[in-house]
């Protein structure tokens, strides 16, 4: 059995170790934090990226991609070669880029695609996702934030928690209650959310690493518009469901499972038993 990727596939792979050749003095370190999302150096790597189709590869380029067809080898030898180099991914895994672009791909509209996919790609917007609640973490139906019609826009009240990079981020994906009277899995809307809107406090919660990897999301009277909905009205929950489909696929990504497996190996290099280091 021939398990070779072929002379097609090998040749792509030769490809993208010259773009790493000559351009991994131009990425920023691997490991930064969630704290340099803003980082010039990494806004200027994913732009680089973008343009050469490392990032946002089979997106259609009017929406600011690459515009490649879909090719499963490919994505795989992309990731293999910068795992092997070291180099930085950029905002690949980012919640914008890995979650929200392709879930408006299939359920936004145009103006939506026009006005988020392109800057999110380039690594201008930050994106955090407001699922959780305080009473809605496994039984994601539950949830109670409320959005209010009121005109063009909704009243948004309510709390979200666990909400990674909130501190950080721009824009928030979230889940709102529209319809109160509607069974609760039919009474969900998918809203964009500008985190610099007035009413809306974000709360970091310190872990026992002293780190604040996650935060508490209030809203008080935050007003919305009605346009920012991605689909239609009242059903978030099949949209929100697209959006948890994309982030399965991240976490179940092979590059992502080598990485954690590397950080183990070093930890467990570091540590000691009975005094003796394990080899």
């Amino acid at each position: 059995m021939d398990l070779s990727y072929g002379e097609a596939y090998e040749a792509f792979r030769q490809q993208v170790r010259r773009f790493l050749e000559e351009h991994r003095h131009e990425a920023p370190p691997a490991g930064l934090g969630l704290g340099e999302l803003r980082d010039p150096r990494l806004r200027r790597w994913q732009q680089l990226l973008v343009e050469h189709g490392y990032v946002g590869r089979t997106i259609p380029r009017e929406y600011g991609g690459y515009g490649a067809r879909p090719d499963p080898l490919e994505t795989i030898i992309i990731e293999e070669e910068f795992e092997r180099a070291g180099v930085s991914r950029g905002l690949a895994a980012s919640q914008g880029i890995s979650m929200l672009v392709p879930t408006l791909l299939e359920h936004g509209s145009e103006e939506q695609k026009r006005t988020w996919i392109p800057p999110t790609l380039r690594g201008e917007v930050i994106w955090c996702q407001g699922y959780s609640e305080p009473g809605a973490g496994s039984d994601l139906a539950s949830v109670q934030t409320t959005a209010v019609d009121d005109g063009d826009d909704f009243v948004i009240n309510g709390q979200k928690i666990w909400t990674s990079t909130a501190q950080y981020a721009d824009m928030m994906f979230a889940l709102v209650r529209t319809e109160p009277q509607a069974p609760k899995h039919a009474g969900l809307s998918y809203l964009l959310i500008p985190m610099r809107t007035p009413g809306i406090e974000v709360r970091p919660l310190r872990t026992m690493t002293g780190l604040a990897e996650f935060n508490e999301v209030f809203f008080t009277n935050v007003r919305v518009p009605k346009r920012n909905v991605v689909g239609r009205r009242g059903e978030g929950w099949k949209v929100g469901n697209t959006t948890l489909r994309h982030e399965r696929n991240l976490l179940g990504s092979a590059s992502y499972s080598e990485r954690l497996w590397r950080h183990l190996l070093a930890l467990m290099q570091q540590e000691t038993v009975d005094g003796r280091r394990g080899p």
